[in-house]
């Protein structure tokens, strides 16, 4: 039995490793920064937003992510900074990031802007062998590797925004900085490539209709895309669901409290032979905006 597990946990992960190497969300879309620096400061506001993901709940060693992250526009309003932490743990390997951004954005009239941004940063890699029921002292890519390891990453996005739409590209892991700092082995991030849009559609006064989609592809591995569509009720709740391609549905609900405050929760019904023996996965988000520079907002927000 633990090995048909196991054949099935490699089944699941291999569709799923160009993402699971880079951190998976279901509410990128209330905080497109996440996965695109250019969106630092778009929120006209100091955002600032925390997420914790627990993906395959019920299965030992399944992915947990925490994120943090804050932006915001400059004084000069068309320059903006973020800052953004994470940290990702699947089985016994643990990543932990910290990463700044600046992004610049070009007035393109009627509330149109072009932005780009850049990221750099840290990540810490760990690796608890004691974890795994793995002899390491037969294999010399492991016992000759510094268990706890800091690499640079760097990352590029832009994206196109108006008051209704996005549509936008980004590049993460440029560098492709290698895992391990051993001859014996080849491991590092691949670059990962995200491609991302969404319109909104005004049906009247108290419903509006989202459609978008996320495309990922990294350097190595397969593509893989989300396609979602968001119903906006009463300019408060957002309903979201979402197909993950060849992984799982995604059902979510989100609030704005009021302008500044709003957060949500998202669930991941597993596709894959991988739902068995696990109860899916849970994701919950909360935002802050606060206005420092008392510029006109757009209300609703609706990306």
């Amino acid at each position: 039995m633990k090995k048909q597990v196991l054949i099935l946990f490699f089944m699941a992960f291999v569709g799923s490793a160009a993402a699971q190497q880079h951190a998976l969300y279901s509410q990128y879309v209330f905080n497109l920064y996440m996965i695109n620096p250019a969106y630092a400061g778009s929120r006209d506001a100091l955002s600032a937003n925390i997420g914790y993901r627990a993906q395959w709940v019920g299965f030992e060693g399944a992915p947990k992510t925490q994120n943090f992250s804050l932006h915001s526009p400059l004084r000069n309003k068309n320059m903006a900074a973020g800052l953004q932490f994470q940290n990702d743990e699947i089985g016994a390997r643990n990543a932990t990031s910290v990463s700044g951004t600046y992004a610049y954005s070009i007035n393109l009239g009627n509330a149109q802007r072009l932005r780009f941004g850049l990221q750099g940063g840290l990540i810490n890699y760990k690796m608890d062998w004691n974890a795994l029921n793995y002899d390491a002292r037969n294999d010399p890519a492991s016992w000759s590797n510094d268990p706890n390891r800091w690499i640079p990453n760097f990352d590029f996005g832009m994206m196109y925004t108006s008051p209704r739409s996005y549509i936008g590209f980004s590049a993460a892991n440029l560098s492709g900085p290698a895992i391990n700092n051993t001859d014996l082995s080849d491991a590092r991030l691949s670059t990962h490539f995200h491609l991302m849009a969404g319109k909104v559609f005004e049906i009247n006064e108290n419903l509006a209709l989202k459609p978008g989609f996320l495309v990922r592809h990294a350097y190595d591995g397969p593509v893989n895309f989300d396609l979602s569509i968001g119903t906006l009720i009463s300019n408060r709740l957002w309903i979201t669901t979402a197909y993950r391609h060849g992984f799982s549905m995604v059902g979510a609900a989100h609030v704005y409290v009021t302008d500044k405050i709003h957060f949500g929760y998202a669930y991941d019904w597993t596709l894959s032979p991988m739902a068995t023996y696990q109860s899916g996965s849970h994701e919950i988000f909360i935002g802050y905006d606060l206005n420092i520079y008392h510029t006109p907002q757009t209300t609703p927000r609706y990306f």
